[in-house]
């Protein structure tokens, strides 16, 4: 049923559980994650080989290339005689070269320099030529390879790095001529390097490395997607009992999430909210009930009483123009009903007034906590929750606590200001009464009035009473005790 609330009236639709649903949450998660993802691995990628790549070019421009060429042209030169007349073997020196300038910590950079094979399958070829511009062997067979017309513009640049290119290859080549020991020119060697800008790579590149990624990242978004929706799904679904039941009237039920992230959280400040909304309602339910009962009661003084006041005056005065005729007994009795009206309706106008009694426990607490502030004159501060009291014996024994409570620190603190606190959890309420007075001294602290507020303290459901006083920092009086059983009924 719908809920009242003063004057109006709210209603919380019935939440239905939540499914996971392939268009909704686990589409959408899954399409950030891909989004998200696909977009930090090519930037850290090509950040990765732009510095490798440009580190290394750094180092072929200081001269790797061409001291690892001068090294080689000088090997071919002193073991020539091995490879007159033999291209095979001439031919095997070529790509043991290409390898050897490839690998790791090879001859071409002290670091490791597998950006070579990273941004290219063929990043070096080497060439020997006879010195008339003849090809006597070259490396790779399949990949880049240099020809004569290469051998002849760099005739002129004959042991230096000369640069061909700078986009979308890098590339590079350096011509040594192979001497023999004796000293006589026997060829040259023309190494070249080519390598792919980055960019170009990571956009033109069509190997099997991006697939694979796409589909970790599918994968990795589907998998991930369905294990969120699917946990948090679970915990929202007892949010959404809960809520139902709340909007029925049932605030017994809690939606109970223990853990500690955001989502527990908010599960108990709704467990909090949803005890508080229900001690609110019948607050206010009581608060309508004696309003209506002043309201009656006001009307009833201000109609009924009058008139049958007026009556019983006017039967009065005409009974005694009556004197003894035997009309006059009949107005006797007539004015003797129309007294006993009167009394009944004054009993009936007695029990609507509301008393301090039939308040809410709170309300009596502020009442008496700002009666008490405007006599003495001292600032209140009132800080007061709705909280429930298991029993009237229970809420007459707190009521008592707050009138000593207040009582001493009038007579004995010379305080300035009170703070009167009344705070709940689910399970446990606190009733706190301190002021910026002196402290107490050693006879307030044996007397009888703290031991009667121990005592009302004990005789509240698993009660607990401390005081706690300072000479500077004024005295606090603390009071817990445990409402569980009455939020659970």
């Amino acid at each position: 049923m719908p809920l009242s609330l003063a004057s109006g009236l709210f209603v919380v639709p019935r939440m239905k559980p939540l499914r996971p649903q392939l268009r909704g949450l686990i589409f959408k998660l899954t399409v950030f994650y891909v989004l998200l993802s696909l977009p930090c691995l090519v930037l850290v990628e090509t950040g990765l080989l732009t510095f490798e790549f440009n580190r290394f070019m750094a180092g072929v421009e200081r001269g790797s290339l061409v001291e690892a060429t001068h090294a080689a042209a000088n090997d071919l030169g002193q073991r020539w005689t091995q490879f007159s007349g033999v291209p095979a073997n001439l031919e095997l020196w070529s790509e043991a070269l290409v390898l050897r300038l490839q690998r790791p910590h090879g001859d071409l950079l002290a670091q490791d320099s597998y950006i070579l094979t990273e941004l290219s399958s063929a990043p070096l070829s080497a060439t020997v030529f006879t010195p008339d511009g003849r090809v006597l062997a070259t490396a790779p067979k399949s990949g880049i390879a240099t020809d004569a017309s290469a051998w002849r513009d760099m005739l002129g640049h004959a042991g230096s790095l000369v640069p061909v290119a700078d986009s979308p290859y890098r590339v590079r080549r350096v011509l040594m001529p192979i001497h023999t020991g004796a000293g006589s020119l026997e060829g040259y060697l023309l190494v070249e390097l080519r390598l792919p800008v980055p960019w170009h790579r990571l956009l033109f590149d069509t190997t099997l490395e991006w697939p694979i990624v796409l589909g970790y990242l599918l994968v990795f978004g589907l998998a991930s997607s369905f294990f969120l929706v699917a946990w948090v799904t679970r915990r929202l679904n007892r949010v959404a009992r809960a809520a139902t039941a709340w909007s029925q009237g049932d605030f017994s039920e809690r939606i109970g999430d223990t853990s500690r992230d955001e989502l527990g959280r908010l599960s108990a400040q709704l467990d909090d909210m949803a005890l508080q909304l229900k001690d609110l309602l019948r607050s206010r339910a009581q608060l309508a009930a004696l309003a209506e009962r002043q309201r009656l009661a006001r009307d009833l003084h201000d109609t009924v009483k009058q008139q049958a006041f007026a009556l019983n005056l006017q039967l009065a005065t005409l009974r005694r123009h009556l004197g003894e005729h035997p009309e006059g007994r009949r107005m006797e009795q007539a004015q003797a009903l129309s007294q006993q009206i009167q009394r009944e309706l004054a009993l009936l106008l007695d029990e609507l007034r509301a008393g301090d009694a039939e308040l809410p426990f709170v309300e009596r607490v502020r009442a008496r906590a700002q009666t008490w502030s405007q006599s003495s004159g001292i600032t209140l501060d009132l800080q007061l929750d709705d909280v429930p009291v298991p029993t009237p014996n229970a809420a007459e024994n707190l009521l008592r606590i707050v009138d000593e409570a207040l009582a001493n620190v009038l007579r004995h603190s010379g305080a300035t200001h009170v703070r009167v606190s009344l705070q709940r959890d689910a399970t446990e309420a606190r009733l706190i009464v301190d002021d910026n007075g002196r402290g107490a001294d050693a006879p307030l602290r044996s007397g009888m009035g703290l031991a009667n507020m121990r005592e009302r303290a004990q005789a509240l459901p698993q009660g607990r009473f401390e005081f706690d006083s300072a000479t500077t920092q004024g005295t606090r009086i603390r009071i817990a005790f445990c409402i569980a059983e009455e939020l659970s009924a």
